[in-house]
């Protein structure tokens, strides 16, 4: 069953809900999203890699005596431009998926549905985790400069970017479904419901099917099944 005015689907006659209009909905330029989207996924790329040469770099100057020689010093210096650039991909990744979240959010929202339900993946839950638990294993290590501690953290980082990037792809690939299937609906049959996604147009040509209350009133449906079952008895 359907509203009548807004296409969406209806558990019962008379239920209450958002009824948008019939109005297709507006063309928004996506050229800027896909931007975003692919320099979150970049600098999560480079928060990997200055993860991981972070942990190799640490890893070799811990190993060595004192005074560095030259080779223990390219190490060290390794370990402080691996650290400024997993700084520098941390803000960047905030900042690019700041931009990428509001746009999800309003392309979500120009085509009829939740913004929130597209932006808010489950990435953006691991990912803080992940960083959080390698921070937390650091500090609670005896030896913060152990080979097991700091792979171990490689790992934990390396994890959380994973999530962070297939949890966003995934929220983008249902975003452009939902365009795709918004401009698919013929003028006057446009039917989002906000929080859920769009329900199935309503032909625009009446067919003896839209004439059957048997198929929209499920208690016209138990009415007609009960008189069928006294006629038969």
């Amino acid at each position: 069953m359907h509203c009548t005015t807004c296409g969406a689907e209806l558990e019962h006659p008379g239920q209450g809900h958002t009824c948008r209009s019939s109005t297709p909905p507006p063309a928004v330029r996506t050229a800027g999203w896909n931007v975003a989207t692919w320099f979150t996924v970049g600098f999560a790329v480079l928060f990997v890699v200055a993860a991981i040469a972070a942990a190799v770099f640490s890893s070799i100057a811990s190993d060595r005596a004192r005074p560095l020689p030259p080779s223990d010093l390219g190490a060290a210096i390794g370990f402080v431009l691996a650290n400024l650039i997993l700084a520098a991909a941390v803000i960047g990744l905030a900042v690019s998926a700041l931009i990428w979240g509001r746009g999800t959010r309003q392309l979500a929202e120009a085509h009829g549905s939740s913004g929130r339900f597209y932006s808010r993946h489950w990435g953006t839950r691991v990912f803080p985790a992940c960083v959080v638990a390698s921070a937390a294993i650091a500090w609670l290590a005896a030896d913060r400069t152990a080979p097991a501690i700091l792979f171990g953290q490689a790992a934990l980082r390396t994890l959380g970017a994973a999530a962070l990037i297939g949890g966003m792809l995934h929220s983008r690939a249902r975003v452009l479904r939902l365009i795709a299937h918004a401009n698919r609906v013929g003028v006057g049959h446009y039917s989002p419901v906000a929080g859920q996604d769009p329900a199935w147009p309503l032909s625009p040509t009446p067919t003896s099917e839209d004439w059957n209350a048997g198929q929209w009133d499920p208690e016209v449906q138990r009415d007609i099944e009960a008189r069928r079952r006294r006629n038969n008895t």
